[in-house]
């Protein structure tokens, strides 16, 4: 169903974003190791939220916030697919996701709070 008063539209889409999940393989040792899966690439409206700096370590680490907004991506219950133990990666840089939510609970786009330079 699409809705005339939709908080996005397909054209403020433009940027591509991979969203990657956390999965186990198997070590020649018999034990696991995590790595990340490239999953979806999707288009999304990339909208920086803010900016800052941290000194830690004598060393100067970059945090930016971020909000993206995806075409709804769900399972037959209406939950998102995706959730905080996954993460975005946008021109070569990786954005932990700190929370999803559906806009308007309609079931057409997903908009996820994503953090760099932040453990999630």
């Amino acid at each position: 169903m699409v809705s005339c008063c939709s908080k996005y539209s397909a054209r403020d889409l433009r940027s591509r974003v991979t969203i990657q999940s956390k999965t186990q393989a198997s070590d020649s040792m018999g034990g696991w190791t995590e790595t990340w899966s490239s999953g979806d690439s999707a288009w999304a409206k990339w909208m920086p939220m803010r900016g800052s700096e941290l000194v830690s370590a004598m060393r100067l680490s970059p945090r930016l916030s971020v909000k993206i907004a995806i075409r709804f991506r769900g399972d037959a219950y209406g939950a998102p697919y995706y959730s905080a133990e996954d993460r975005v990666v946008y021109r070569n840089r990786t954005y932990n996701i700190k929370s999803v939510y559906d806009v308007d609970d309609a079931q057409q786009f997903l908009e996820m709070m994503l953090a760099e330079g932040e453990p999630s």
